[in-house]
Parts: structure tokens; C-alpha cells; sequence
């Protein structure tokens, strides 16, 4: 008989032993907890330590060190509910801001027009994906960015206002490839950008005449498209790019024999979908390398 007693106290122990360890249910349930918080935009920095006492108590599960797991284990879910706190503070904090900021960003959106208008809907369309997902968190952090660009926004659109009527013309940048021991390297290549006060713009590109002392070029290229002001900066989107004429002579000397081999390369007009051939330039770069006619 108090053998029997004997081991039943014993097995008691062992299962209240047992008893207060960490369950798989347990890590699942916080693994679960903290990926539901991921996913309404908790930001990462906010769960690491929690993440951190999770890997540690089932790691510790593993090797049987049961005090070290319950601990881990309390300390997760400590972070984990602090973090669930916050997140729903945060929700009943956002939500109001979030309204307010967006009223702010329509006022200004009013005062701006083209490329500065779209770049204040391109933010405010990721403010809006991100409060439509509720992640309201990473929703404040796009709308305090886009906050401190107003001022540079606004400078932009005043500063472009006041160059659009300086830029329509034709700019002309004329270079010569010269050769300090070669004299015959003289070619000339020139950029024509034409800007008109419709939007609509023009971009022509060749180069002629000997531009080494083994190689000849004769080319073209001509863009069309249209043009508008971000600041001070010309962004041209080009809609056509053509190619009138690849025409090239490479010298050659082999047994006492010199010859110009001729290469010509196929012309082609091309439609462009893909902005690939977008370009942009600054007013000062162009006020110093063009000529305006």
C-alpha cells in the first residue's frame, strides 16, 4: 500500500511538473497573434521582441529546459498584448488624423497642376490603399511624408510657373570631336530640342564626320512627344522614336593595305508605350549648353 501511495505522489508530481510547462497550442496561438498584427501594418519593430521570446521558448521546449520556456513564454505574450493595446489606441487615434490629413492634402492639391499634382496623387493613392487594408499604422508614416513635401511641392509648382513661358523655342547644342594628333577628326554632332507652347515637344539627334582616327559616323535619331515642368526640371515623355540613318566606316589596315570597311545599320520608326525613351533636363543645364533660336 504505500508503495502504491508512494507512486501516486510521484506520478502526481511529474504531470504538475508537466502541467506547467509551455503546449504547442500555446506557441501557436502567439505565433498566430503576432502574424494577425503583421498583416494590419504593425510594423516589425514593434514585434521583434516579442518574435525574440517566441523562438526562445520553443527552442527551450526542445531541449527540455521547461524553465526557461514558461518564461519566454510569459514574456511573449506580455509584448504580444501590449502590442494588440496599442494597436487598437493607435485605430481610434488614426482614424480622425488620417481624415484630417487627407483634407489638408485636397486643399493643396488645388494650388497645383501637372506633373506636381500627380506627384501628390500618386502619395495620396498609397495613403488610401493602405486605410482601405487598415493598416492605419503604415498608412500615418506615407501621410507624414507626404506632409513635409507640401512646402517643396508648392516651391516646385510656383518655380515652374514662372519658367513655362521662358522654354517654348528651339534649343540648339552644337559639339565638335577634335583630335590633338589627328587633324581630320572633325565630327560635329548636334541635339535640337523644340518645345512648344501646346505641350507638344520634338527631339532631333545626329552626329557626322570623322570621330576617331579609325572611325566615321553618320546618324540620326528623332523623338516626338510632349513636354511639362517638374520645378525646374523639362521631363520630356516621348510618344514616337524614329531612326533615319545608321551609317558608320571603320578603318582598317592590314598588309600594307588601308580601306574604310562601310556598315550600314537599319532605319526604323518606332511607337513607345513604355516611357523608355522618356528624357528630362534642367533649365540651367539647357540655358548653358543650348542656344535658344
Amino acid at each position: 500500500m504505500r508503495k502504491v501511495l508512494l507512486l501516486v505522489l510521484c506520478l502526481s508530481a511529474l504531470m504538475a511538473f508537466w502541467g506547467c510547462g509551455v503546449s504547442r497550442r500555446t506557441l501557436e496561438d502567439a505565433e498566430k497573434r503576432i502574424a494577425a498584427l503583421k498583416e494590419r501594418g504593425v510594423p516589425d519593430s514593434s514585434l521583434s521582441r516579442a518574435k525574440v521570446f517566441l523562438y526562445q521558448a520553443r527552442d527551450a521546449k526542445q531541449r527540455g529546459n521547461m524553465g526557461l520556456a514558461r518564461a519566454s513564454a510569459d514574456s511573449m505574450r506580455i509584448l504580444i498584448a501590449k502590442a494588440e493595446d496599442d494597436y487598437a489606441k493607435a485605430m481610434e487615434r488614426l482614424k480622425p488624423y488620417l481624415a484630417s490629413m487627407r483634407g489638408k492634402f485636397q486643399k493643396v492639391r488645388a494650388d497645383l497642376s501637372g506633373l506636381h499634382q500627380a506627384r501628390l496623387d500618386s502619395m495620396m493613392n498609397i495613403i488610401d490603399s493602405l486605410t482601405a487594408m487598415s493598416w492605419l499604422i503604415a498608412a500615418e508614416a506615407q501621410a507624414n511624408v507626404l506632409d513635409s513635401m507640401l512646402p517643396r511641392l508648392e516651391f516646385d509648382q510656383n518655380r515652374a510657373e514662372e519658367l513655362r513661358s521662358r522654354l517654348p523655342g528651339t534649343w540648339v547644342c552644337t559639339q565638335k570631336t577634335t583630335h590633338a594628333e589627328d587633324k581630320s577628326v572633325n565630327a560635329v554632332e548636334k541635339k535640337v530640342f523644340s518645345f512648344d507652347r501646346d505641350g507638344k515637344a520634338k527631339l532631333v539627334e545626329n552626329k557626322k564626320g570623322k570621330s576617331s582616327p579609325f572611325l566615321k559616323e553618320d546618324w540620326e535619331f528623332r523623338s516626338w512627344g510632349t513636354w511639362d515642368l517638374l520645378g525646374d526640371t523639362i521631363h520630356l515623355f516621348i510618344e514616337r522614336f524614329a531612326c533615319t540613318r545608321q551609317q558608320f566606316e571603320e578603318y582598317h589596315k592590314k598588309n600594307g593595305k588601308v580601306w574604310w570597311e562601310k556598315k550600314l545599320h537599319p532605319t526604323y520608326d518606332s511607337t513607345i508605350t513604355d516611357g523608355s525613351q522618356d528624357r528630362w533636363i534642367t533649365f540651367a543645364d539647357l540655358k548653358k549648353d543650348f542656344v535658344r533660336r
